[in-house]
């Protein structure tokens, strides 16, 4: 099996840790999981993203407002403003 030429590799940000760069595509794929595949999301339709600051939830943030959802996270009053931006 060969790699392909165009998408398959990306360079690992530098701010972020080898760990955390290995967890990303993990919590990325989840989150498209749950809100694509199983929830069936659509443009206009509201989602509650309970756990919005954490590493699935900030990007089933992401991907819920990508899709044109409106999106109440829920999280921790200390993670409020990161969730917010």
């Amino acid at each position: 099996m060969s790699v392909a030429e165009s998408g398959s590799l990306a360079m690992k940000p530098t701010n972020m840790t080898f760990e955390q760069a290995a967890a990303a595509p993990m919590a990325a794929i989840t989150a498209l999981q749950a809100l694509r595949d199983e929830g069936k999301l659509r443009s206009g339709q509201s989602v509650l993203i309970n756990g919005a600051s954490g590493g699935v939830g900030t990007f089933a943030v992401q991907i819920a407002k990508a899709y044109g959802a409106k999106v109440t996270g829920v999280c921790s009053t200390r993670n409020a403003a990161m969730v917010r931006a």
